[in-house]
């Protein structure tokens, strides 16, 4: 059976990383429908993160305890995978809330500090997760049908 967690980590990836783009470019040049954009981007991306965690576990555990070809290896990788796409889901599950209540928090300077902190941890964690995944891929060979 082929891997289904590929195919649904592409769309959550893109899209939080388009609401830190968007983000950026609203405070750059104060386009009201780049931050509307930003945050389409973030509660879409945060839904699309469910998919993606639940495939992710569903072929982990297919793949790291297979009876036949057990990857002891790979549990280490695995686990700190998994901890950095559920520590996704909290940092930009709290964006979302901060940003479903506030709609006006870029226009205010003291409180969109956290605000865009939350958001720039959520794209550093992006990046290590997917970093995370390209080790367990290309590296360890896991999900990779020999």
């Amino acid at each position: 059976m082929s891997p289904l967690h590929p195919f649904t980590v592409h769309l959550p990836i893109g899209l939080l990383i388009g609401n830190a783009i968007m983000t950026a470019l609203y405070l750059w040049r104060g386009d009201r429908s780049l931050e509307t954009a930003a945050y389409h981007c973030l509660w879409l991306g945060w839904l699309l993160l469910l998919p993606a965690v639940v495939t992710g576990t569903i072929d982990a555990a297919r793949q790291v305890f297979d009876p036949l070809r057990p990857r002891d290896d790979a549990l280490v990788w695995v686990n700190a995978h998994a901890l950095a796409g559920v520590a996704i889901m909290v940092v930009y599950w709290q964006a979302w809330q901060v940003r479903r209540r506030n709609p006006a928090i870029l226009d205010d300077a003291g409180a969109r500090r956290s605000y865009l902190a939350l958001l720039t941890l959520g794209a550093m964690l992006v990046v290590l997760t997917g970093w995370l995944g390209g080790q367990l891929v290309y590296s360890l060979r896991l999900g990779i049908e020999l």
